[in-house]
């Protein structure tokens, strides 16, 4: 009796856990039971409701990196019937983290897991806004900046441009309620106009107005690297490489093989080693997804040549999962550029591998040599992977902390040396010109390390 009554107590958090879990079947199972007595069957259905539920629980309390924390949580019945994605929340609201990070997808859902604003990867017109109220303060009508337009798009091949105003649609009055309608759908016609400004007293006005048609929506490629380009300014010649997303290939449209924007980098590095750069500008303000294997190759293209055989990051799991901890030297495969600085462009967008290429580049070669342009990131210093896939859910938690080549994973937002907000100027430029305030900036500080835009102005 003293045995058994020792052994209860000497029970791991495992065990504790299962009992507590057989206890909530129990429960289940006597409200069946009383259901049963009533003259109906429905067992079937109920485990049928609940299963991927309880698979989900299972997957979470084996891979999750907080794991240890839901190991004393049991979720109730009324937790088990409730939806894939708010169960997941349910979980991760235990962590004892603010986890907004894992998710879960549904097969039978068509939705884009790292969308953009108002662009995503899946069904788009190919472009992105932001909603303002009339900039000349002339009116209170809305109106759509456009503040990307997607290569290859319907909005590209329809001829909208950065910058450009959407005042109507269709006849429609922009306003807050509607403007889901110009994320996808048919095609439109849409009412374009453009700011001026009066050189005598500096207040804006409309300087002309026309109307474009738009093609339906469709699946619109997020090329890696859309914009590669060498700049010469002041007899310095400068790489500018735009990155949208740090993987090797697209994942909502496979290609015939693997590793097409690997390649992409590849060429533009190697362009820029040609060109012999002096100066190099990274633009991570549109990366919002990637992988630890891409960052680490861009960043072995940019880290200063005496470090390259240095660490670039490791990856640090849950303890039962430890065995998976892995590190990642810098590649010192690749055709080094041979830089002491990089200037990186970062804004709201800003997250996952792009941040954690930042911070292995700021430990790596310091801070002052990695200076950021923009607006504060988004902050997350972790990693999610497809952990399982059943019961047509797939299964997306944070697995890994990311940490530097030193092993700090605590850092979140990071922060720009000179901040810029690029919406409140008169004009967008194009990506990868000096037109583009962003760059402009980072270029003025290149040359007169000014940090406050001065050559802009």
């Amino acid at each position: 009796m003293f045995s058994s009554f020792f052994r209860i107590f000497a029970l791991s958090k495992k065990e504790k856990n299962k009992m507590k879990r057989i206890s909530t079947c129990w429960i289940l199972l006597g409200t069946l039971l009383m259901i049963l007595a009533c003259g109906e069957d429905r067992t079937y259905e109920y485990e049928e409701k609940t299963q991927h539920n309880h698979w989900m629980y299972d997957v979470m309390l084996e891979k999750y990196l907080w794991a240890e924390a839901l190991a004393s949580f049991e979720p109730s019945w009324k937790n088990y019937f409730s939806a894939p994605a708010q169960f997941m929340a349910t979980l991760t609201g235990k962590s004892g983290q603010k986890d907004s990070w894992s998710y879960v997808e549904i097969d039978t859902v068509n939705a884009d897991s790292h969308k953009r604003g108002n662009f995503n990867h899946i069904d788009s017109y190919g472009f992105d806004f932001v909603l303002m109220t009339d900039p000349t303060g002339s009116t209170t009508k809305s109106f759509l900046r456009v503040i990307t337009v997607y290569p290859g798009s319907p909005a590209e091949r329809s001829g909208l441009k950065r910058n450009d105003y959407i005042s109507s649609f269709d006849s429609y009055k922009i306003s807050k309620k509607n403007i889901t309608k110009l994320q996808q759908g048919p095609s439109r016609e849409l009412e374009i106009c453009h700011l001026a400004e009066n050189e005598i007293d500096g207040s804006l006005f409309w300087s002309d107005t026309a109307k474009i048609a738009i093609g339906a929506s469709e699946y619109v490629e997020d090329v890696a690297f859309p914009v590669s380009r060498i700049i010469t300014e002041a007899g310095k010649r400068i790489g500018y490489l735009m990155c949208t997303r740090l993987l090797d290939a697209p994942e909502e449209k496979p290609y015939p093989e693997a590793g097409v924007y690997r390649r992409m980098l590849d060429d533009a590095m190697m362009q820029m080693k040609a060109a012999d750069v002096e100066e190099m500008v990274l633009d991570l303000r549109l990366c919002n997804d990637g992988t630890i294997d891409m960052a680490q190759r861009l960043a072995s293209y940019v880290v200063a040549p005496q470090q390259v055989n240095s660490m670039f990051a490791r990856t640090l799991w849950n303890a039962s999962n430890a065995a998976n901890n892995k590190e990642y030297p810098y590649d010192a495969s690749v055709d080094n550029l041979g830089l002491d600085r990089v200037y990186v462009i970062i804004g709201s967008y800003t997250r996952g591998a792009a941040e954690w290429l930042i911070h292995a580049l700021q430990h790596t070669m310091g801070v002052d040599k990695v200076v950021l342009i923009g607006k504060p990131t988004v902050g997350q210093n972790v990693m999610t992977e497809q952990v399982a896939h059943a019961y047509n859910i797939r299964l997306y938690p944070v697995v890994a902390y990311v940490a530097d080549g030193g092993g700090n994973y605590d850092y979140g937002s990071k922060t720009p040396a000179v901040e810029v907000d690029e919406f409140g100027y008169l004009q967008l430029g194009e990506y990868g010109t000096l037109d583009e305030i962003l760059l402009y900036t980072a270029v003025d500080d290149m040359l007169n390390g000014s940090h406050d835009g001065s050559i802009w102005d």
